[in-house]
């Protein structure tokens, strides 16, 4: 009862006050929310635009038709549209360059120059730099590209390994099959997803010899260089960069052509003799669409109650010129390329704009080039190494060659004035090294301060040291002391 009662709350007359008991509460249950996406409803006048979408996986959507009916009027484009044709020129132009170097990042420096050494008297004999832009191109206009390594005894060489490039149409299935699991469109996969075989037509489709069948060989992967932009998980074979301004282009050329054709169909007819009078006699009669021929700075009367006028010259119009350049535009868009590139032109921008513009684009070659490290150097470095131990009797191993980078051509640049100042800031406050200003102008410093020593005449470590004082005028706690045990004025 104690216990109870100490768990009552009293009143002033000792009286348990009563607790309230509470109500229960309604659970209303809450309003609809009317949400969706205005790109999700079926509306009349949206259904047509998205009646072409589908639910494809990647190899489906790429299918071999879809693939061979896109690289064909990406090279027609390509061959019929001067834009067209310049933007995928001057893409390979800036992502190749002069082509890469290799750069060996061993400890060892005797080591690395002898391997570079090697790979640039290599690289030369078989056009590797020609090769590559040829690749890029291709990956650009066609979707993707491919180099099959094989041996050349005839090559100028010790290394006897050479790259023979193949178009798309040469990787393919030899037969009409269905895609099956690990085999899509001449391409065989492990359980993995990675690329096991290569089926590759000893002739091309489209050519001459054709007719000879459908023979093909099996090609390990690692004796492949296959490069394409993959956009989708799943995909294992690409398609033309530009595919998605391709009409674009087309109709570039359809309102080009029109307007020509209205401009010379206005220039056709010199003058236009016509009446505004009634046919009822007043004026002379006169054959409909009859032509009358005359003479320069000649003079003549008309019939009576006619008149003669001029086709007003109405082409092109006031926004063809506005309308081109938003074409071209558009057709540059998919690689980030600037417009003053793609239409080789830059009389309406200012250095700021420029500056901007190339930035992205900048930064989409970087990507790409990064892409091509991975899926075309690399490999192709690696099999080089393999073939250049023996050859060159070198006593190291190959796993070696994973010691090493790319140095790329470095991009153009505007205010070559800023650059250089903002470079020698960077040097001074540390920021940055000789080696990776050298680096990003795709030059080695090791060699560029050996000829600058050599052509001044000192020993390297003293180009060093005269570099470093350039770039770190502090004096350094050896030059201190060494200064301290120096006589002054040459007395003791």
């Amino acid at each position: 009862m104690i216990a109870q009662a100490t768990n009552r709350i009293l009143d002033q007359f000792g009286t348990p006050i009563q607790k309230p008991v509470a109500k229960p509460q309604i659970l209303r249950k809450p309003p609809p929310v009317h949400a969706s996406f205005d790109a999700a409803r079926d509306s009349t006048d949206m259904q047509n635009y998205w009646a072409n979408a589908d639910a494809l996986d990647a190899d489906s959507a790429n299918s071999k038709s879809v693939r061979a009916k896109l690289v064909q009027r990406a090279r027609y484009e390509v061959g019929n549209n001067g834009y067209a044709d310049g933007l995928v020129q001057t893409h390979a132009n800036y992502l190749m360059g002069t082509g890469p170097t290799l750069r060996m990042r061993t400890r060892n420096a005797n080591l690395n120059e002898m391997v570079e050494a090697a790979w640039k008297q290599w690289t030369k004999a078989v056009q590797l730099r020609r090769k590559l832009w040829c690749m890029a191109h291709a990956k650009t206009q066609d979707g993707e590209s491919f180099g099959i390594l094989r041996n050349n005894p005839g090559l100028r060489s010790r290394v006897d390994l050479d790259i023979v490039l193949v178009e798309t149409e040469q990787v393919q299935s030899p037969k009409i099959i269905p895609y099956s699991v690990g085999y899509i469109d001449g391409i065989r996969y492990d359980q993995f997803g990675n690329a096991t075989f290569y089926d590759v037509l000893k002739f091309h489709p489209g050519g001459q010899f054709a007719w000879s069948g459908t023979e093909f060989e099996s090609i390990a992967a690692k004796w492949v260089l296959h490069w394409f932009q993959m956009r989708r998980p799943g995909q294992h074979r690409g398609i033309p960069e530009f595919r998605s301004t391709l009409n674009v282009g087309a109709s570039s050329r359809r309102w080009r052509e029109a307007t020509l054709a209205a401009a010379e169909t206005a220039a056709d007819y010199a003058a236009i003799i016509h009446t505004n009078l009634t046919p009822d006699g007043s004026a002379e009669d006169m054959a409909p669409m009859n032509s009358i021929d005359f003479d320069k700075r000649m003079m003549t009367a008309l019939p009576m109650g006619w008149d003669v006028s001029q086709m007003k010259a109405e082409h092109p119009g006031t926004t063809y010129e506005a309308f081109h350049s938003s074409q071209v535009n558009e057709m540059a868009r998919p690689k980030s390329i600037p417009q003053n590139l793609a239409m080789c032109n830059s009389s309406g921008y200012n250095f700021a704009s420029g500056k901007l513009d190339h930035g992205t684009y900048f930064l989409t070659i970087d990507i790409e080039r990064e892409d091509c490290a991975d899926t075309v150097l690399d490999p192709l470095f690696e099999r080089w190494m393999e073939r250049a131990i023996p050859a060159y009797g070198w006593g190291f191993n190959a796993d070696i060659a994973e010691l090493h980078s790319w140095d790329w051509p470095y991009h153009p640049i505007g205010d070559p004035e800023s650059e250089a100042n903002a470079t020698d800031k960077k040097l001074k406050n540390g920021s940055t090294s000789l080696s990776q200003v050298y680096s990003e102008q795709g030059l080695d410093f090791e060699d560029h301060i050996a000829e600058m020593a050599s052509d001044y005449g000192i020993p390297v470590d003293e180009m060093r040291a005269i570099l470093r004082k350039q770039n770190f005028p502090v004096v350094t706690q050896t030059e201190a002391l060494a200064q301290q045990q120096t006589p002054q004025g040459g007395q003791q």
